[in-house]
């Protein structure tokens, strides 16, 4: 198993394998590896779907790369709304902005993903009541594997988890295919029989309160300091370099959570998407 690390080079990134002596592995190692952030901030949307204005959190901390390449992307944004408005809508958005190499030490920067909404904000959305976190599989901690389990729950009128399902698990490490499937079931299965004892307030007020079941994103982070202690959320502005998953999507995840990306959610967040509206346009553009 290697981990993979990121290190910068000339101001661009560079992703590779420590501890890898064959030149191919490292190799297959760069061409499956993606290197990433997430950025938050907030969008406008106009009523006829079109952009209205946008803004970043924290722009300081961003890569100068990262914010062109989000202003290119997020100018040319179209939105399908559920509904006619009269005002500008704004809400919450999250992306993830990945850097995959093309060679040469060049690399392609792009928004990958992107979410929508404020998680578990508001009374007439799904919030977080008791949510013990996972224990770390002692398997795990010992092959020193460590990633994000991405989960879709279906949560009823009781606040009580009826269905879950890991849609996406990425990894810190890479191996061979049967290994990094052994990796994210260790992952998937923690995270799943913690989540079956999740509770959650569910809406109190809104369109949706008296729906028969609700649908929510929560991603859960493994992450090993050397001594195997759980280490703290990844610091905002900063590449990380992972193995994505494959993602496998419910068909009960409805059309807001569908139409977005499962990575493209912060630790601790619980999100349902924002139903006023769905980005058309799509994204990883050149």
């Amino acid at each position: 198993m290697k981990r993979i690390y990121v290190v910068w080079l000339c101001g661009w990134l560079l992703a590779g394998a420590v501890g890898v002596t064959d030149a191919a592995t490292a190799s297959q190692v760069r061409k499956t590896a993606e290197v990433g952030m997430l950025v938050t901030g907030t969008v406008e949307v106009n009523p006829n779907g079109s952009l209205h204005g946008y803004a970043l959190d924290e722009p300081e901390k961003l890569p100068p790369v990262v914010v062109e390449v989000i202003g290119k992307t997020v100018s040319s944004w179209e939105f399908k709304l559920s509904g006619p408005i009269t005002d500008v809508l704004k809400t919450k958005m999250s992306l993830r902005v990945v850097a995959k190499p093309l060679g040469d030490g060049q690399f392609k920067v792009a928004v990958e993903g992107s979410s929508f909404g404020e998680p578990g904000a508001r009374s007439d959305q799904v919030s977080s009541k008791d949510r013990a976190r996972p224990l770390y599989p002692q398997a795990a901690i010992n092959a020193r594997v460590s990633g994000t389990v991405y989960l879709v729950l279906r949560v009823g009128r009781d606040g009580a988890v009826q269905e879950a399902i890991a849609e996406q698990v990425n990894l810190d490490q890479y191996d061979r295919d049967a290994a990094m499937e052994r990796y994210r079931k260790w992952l998937t299965d923690a995270s799943l029989q913690a989540a079956r004892g999740w509770t959650f307030n569910t809406p109190s007020s809104g369109a949706d309160k008296d729906n028969p079941y609700w649908v929510v994103r929560v991603p859960v982070n493994f992450n090993l300091r050397a001594w195997g202690a759980p280490q703290q959320k990844h610091p905002y502005g900063e590449w990380e370099a992972y193995i994505p998953g494959p993602r496998q999507t419910p068909p009960w995840i409805g059309k807001a959570l569908a139409s977005e990306s499962p990575d493209a959610m912060s630790e601790g967040d619980v999100g349902a998407g924002d139903a006023r509206l769905q980005l058309v346009t799509p994204l990883g553009g050149a």
